[in-house]
């Protein structure tokens, strides 16, 4: 059976003027399906560039990017992204925001199904009776939350991540790194619920499994909190050189975690391949 993402020597490289620039250099690495994996370097080691790959958003100069096997071409609706600043249209209420999305994803919904959608999935990121505020309405924190919701909203098998909380103040970062596994880990058995159906909204939700997960950050206790495995960028180019496993139990408790003497010791371990490797960058 194939992972649900395969990157397998993938290279990534630029024209520069005359010049030649490599984001990526032989990069492999595979991700199950329903894993939440992060991937952290420091800035300009190609992180961006990798997820852009993933998403189609970019094209492989050597190697290449595989969705359930098949290599991936462009982007799709089995894809959601979350970009670093909220990605919004200004003109559109928070509700027409998600709305939108979901009318991609679900085409052939009627109009009142997808508001209704929309809300609930605002509801989920606690933005309740915020659904007819503007993005220039809302606060940072919000626009991201508005952001997961339309993500969410799409159902898409994988989310992309781009440092998704990197543009908010560090109380709303910390709000939005818990909120974000809350839903993802979920209440009931970490599991997704979608409120609708093709026919419209449905009394009983559908019950659907955990969404795989590329987390793109530069924050290690950020990844460390979030992840089942934590991937390990060079300095540019990029390249894999080392993939750390957080075996940490679930459901989480983040004033519970940083106490525990194994997180002090897999964060002293990921602090030293992260600056031993900038180290050798200079």
């Amino acid at each position: 059976m194939h992972p649900k993402i395969e990157v397998k020597n993938l290279a990534v490289r630029y024209a520069d003027g005359n010049r030649q620039f490599t984001a990526l250099e032989d990069v492999s690495f595979s991700v199950a399906a329903g894993e939440f994996v992060s991937v952290i370097g420091s800035s300009g080691c190609g992180k961006s560039t990798l997820l852009g790959v993933l998403g189609g958003l970019g094209a492989p100069s050597g190697g290449g990017a595989f969705i359930d096997g098949l290599p991936v071409r462009g982007p799709g609706l089995d894809r959601a992204f979350v970009f670093q600043h909220y990605s919004l249209f200004p003109w559109m209420t928070a509700r027409d925001n998600v709305a939108f999305g979901i009318k991609q994803a679900k085409r052939g919904l009627p109009a009142k199904a997808r508001r209704e959608a929309a809300e609930a999935f605002l509801g989920k990121v606690g933005l309740e009776g915020s659904g007819k505020k503007y993005p220039a309405q809302l606060s940072g924190g919000m626009r991201q939350r508005v952001a997961i919701a339309r993500a969410l909203a799409m159902d898409a098998d994988i989310l992309l991540m781009d440092e998704p909380f990197g543009a908010v103040d560090a109380k709303n970062r910390t709000i939005l790194q818990e909120l974000l596994l809350s839903l993802w880990e979920g209440a009931g058995g970490g599991e997704f619920v979608y409120p609708i159906t093709e026919d419209g909204p449905s009394g009983a939700a559908a019950t659907r499994g955990r969404k795989t997960v590329v987390f793109v950050t530069h924050d290690i206790d950020e990844a460390m909190l979030l992840s089942d495995r934590i991937v390990m960028l060079s300095n540019s180019p990029g390249r894999v050189f080392r993939q750390v496993p957080v075996l940490f139990p679930r459901p989480r408790n983040r004033a519970v975690l940083v106490q525990s003497e194994g997180y002090a010791r897999l964060r002293g371990e990921l602090l030293a391949l992260f600056f031993n490797d900038f180290g050798d960058g200079i």
